[in-house]
């Protein structure tokens, strides 16, 4: 069975973070990893804003519509890349005591742990960009005043680095292939725990369609899994994800991946539930997937973490997954319909006896032979029991029954056989 992500062409467009000053958090990422603002919207009768930066190439970056425009939206729901939403509730820059959660601290390390935190549980972990030197990297960033949680040379991984961002949300930097890339760097990692490995397997697999490009396990601690939407091409050349070559084939790729990390044992506490950000504390709110326009309707798929279906083109963004408000505070009721209606999907007709099915099928049939023969257009008639939804024509005869016995003798009126 074809997952439905893959059905619908889905593909990994978006993680949502939330922060404290755009005028600070946006500069960030544009002046240290290259990122571009493509597109904003500004709701200022909800008070909240959002903000979607993209790491693009730098041949294409020039072309890039200008950030707020038709063209910038229709841009970032047609685009094939991935983007980091960065959703700021008005106000919050001007409270000293507004901050972020990381995702990082949680009940669910040692007591002694700096990072130990009562009443929540490690959900959202970081995201991550690739570049081709990661101590030039860092120490380029260190003496711009960005802070680290770790540097190169620290704790037991030795050659990555996590520095953090003006909102304290952590971002991996990680060793690339030398001439891969004339960038100097790409975004290359969105990572989240997870509490089941084969529910989550199953989940981001065989429903959203994504491929397992690489299973890195740590016996006795933990398993990291990579899933990225992949084209045929690139399908058929990636290693086998327990090989030992997966973990250089990842890195070949320009868009990111997941990284879904599973601590081992886990799936049998019953009491365990990782957090997912979208209540206190607040910080990461979701991923997004986006589907190109034409084949069916947005879909929304809850699982262990959030995925959102956006369908092209879109007037307005999903916002908060949850139905809140950006920042967790509740919009008006009438608002709140508006921004979180699901996409609506047409009912299905009720079923036809078989006779009456076998009816439609041959005016369905004729209709379409009349118009490929040069008739104009098919009247309708007021006895027939059902209409022809394939374009948009009714049945010309009388009823379903005398169809069924004369479609073969039925000819176009002198007006439908007008030519067009």
């Amino acid at each position: 069975m074809t997952a439905i992500g893959r059905r619908y062409n889905a593909s990994f467009q978006q993680t949502m973070l939330r922060i404290k000053d755009p005028k600070v958090s946006v500069p960030f990422y544009e002046r240290h990893f290259g990122m571009k603002l493509v597109h904003r919207y500004d709701f200022p009768q909800w008070k909240f804003s959002l903000y979607f930066l993209e790491r693009p190439r730098d041949a294409a970056a020039a072309a890039l519509p200008s950030p707020g425009t038709k063209a910038s939206e229709a841009y970032l729901w047609s685009m094939t890349g991935t983007t980091l939403e960065l959703t700021h509730n008005h106000g919050s820059e001007e409270d000293d005591s507004f901050s972020v959660w990381s995702g990082n601290c949680g009940s669910d390390l040692p007591a002694e742990s700096p990072l130990f935190r009562a009443g929540v549980v490690r959900g959202f972990g970081h995201i991550a960009f690739n570049v081709e030197d990661v101590y030039a990297m860092s120490a380029a960033l260190e003496a711009a005043g960005v802070a680290f949680q770790k540097r190169p040379d620290e704790g037991r991984m030795k050659g990555l680095a996590f520095c953090l961002d003006p909102d304290g949300y952590w971002i991996e930097l990680v060793k690339r292939e030398e001439g891969l890339f004339p960038e100097p760097q790409n975004l290359s990692q969105t990572m989240m725990r997870v509490k089941d490995a084969d529910r989550t397997i199953h989940f981001y697999r065989d429903i959203l369609g994504m491929d397992l490009v690489r299973a890195m396990h740590i016996p006795g601690d933990f398993t990291n899994y990579f899933f990225a939407n992949l084209t045929p091409a690139q399908r058929e050349a990636m290693a086998d994800p327990e090989s030992a070559e997966a973990r250089a084939a990842v890195k070949t790729l320009w868009q990111p991946v997941l990284e879904l990390t599973h601590n081992h044992g886990t799936e049998k506490d019953d009491a365990f539930h990782v957090h997912t950000g979208n209540s206190e504390p607040l910080g990461f709110g979701h991923i997004g997937f986006l589907k190109p326009a034409g084949r069916g309707e947005g879909l929304l798929i809850a699982g262990e973490r959030r995925a959102s279906f956006s369908r092209l083109p879109r007037r307005r963004p999903r916002g908060d997954v949850q139905g809140d408000g950006a920042g967790g505070r509740p919009l008006p009721q009438e608002a709140a319909g508006r921004r979180h209606e699901q996409p609506r999907i047409r009912p299905r007709p009720e079923r036809l006896p078989g006779r009456a099915r076998a009816a439609r099928r041959l005016v369905r049939r004729r209709v379409l032979q009349l118009l490929r023969s040069g008739a104009r257009r098919v009247q309708h008639a007021r006895g027939t029991p059902f209409r022809v939804s394939v374009c948009r024509w009714a049945s010309p005869l009388p009823t379903a029954r005398r169809c069924a016995r004369r479609a073969r003798g039925v000819r176009p009126t002198a007006d439908a056989a007008t030519p067009g």
